[in-house]
């Protein structure tokens, strides 16, 4: 019960974020395809450089900043000796430039989690999602703050998919059809 509520509070805490793109248009498939064709290069550059993932940044950071990793990512590699090879890789893929790549995969990542986040929004799920609001409201040894804040999260978990802006549901869509092999990208 305790994984299952920080589950839902970390992904509370930051999904407006995730709803936040910036998009001014749908996200295309060839960028989609762009952004995969880089995926398998960049975590080769990855492990040759041994770049580890930001273990600092706290999901406050994330929710305050916006999900936005890939940007992260290409802050962290200007500076770094692989940035002309990362550039390589991002050219090769078929990106114009390492920004173009960023705003990309921020949105694909956006998209992305956003429908993991959805996909586990079951029926069942919203249920132990409504027994847990009640058990909160009901616990006495729980601050106002804490209260507040895990009530909130677990309001906004039940409200997620009627809540989320045209400009991601487009984004999912367009990403839906890339999915599997995304998610065989990430297992890999």
């Amino acid at each position: 019960m305790k994984i299952f509520f920080a589950l839902c509070f970390s992904i509370a805490l930051f999904s407006s974020s995730l709803f936040a793109a910036p998009a001014a248009d749908t996200l295309r498939g060839d960028d989609i395809q762009h952004f995969m064709n880089a995926m398998k290069p960049l975590k080769k550059l990855g492990k040759k450089y041994d770049f580890k993932d930001n273990e600092n940044t706290s999901t406050t950071q994330m929710a305050q900043g916006g999900f936005a990793p890939m940007s992260r990512s290409l802050a962290e590699v200007k500076n770094h000796e692989a940035y002309e090879e990362f550039k390589t890789i991002i050219s090769k893929a078929g990106f114009s430039s390492p920004e173009q790549w960023a705003v990309v995969g921020d949105r694909v990542m956006r998209a992305y989690m956003s429908l993991k986040a959805l996909e586990e929004l079951t029926p069942e799920k919203i249920q132990e999602l409504q027994v847990s609001i009640e058990a909160v409201e009901k616990n006495e040894y729980l601050s106002a703050e804490t209260k507040k804040q895990l009530l909130d999260s677990m309001k906004q978990m039940i409200t997620l998919k009627s809540d989320m802006p045209e400009e991601t549901k487009a984004d999912q869509d367009a990403l839906k059809p890339y999915l599997a092999k995304l998610n065989s990208l990430f297992e890999e």
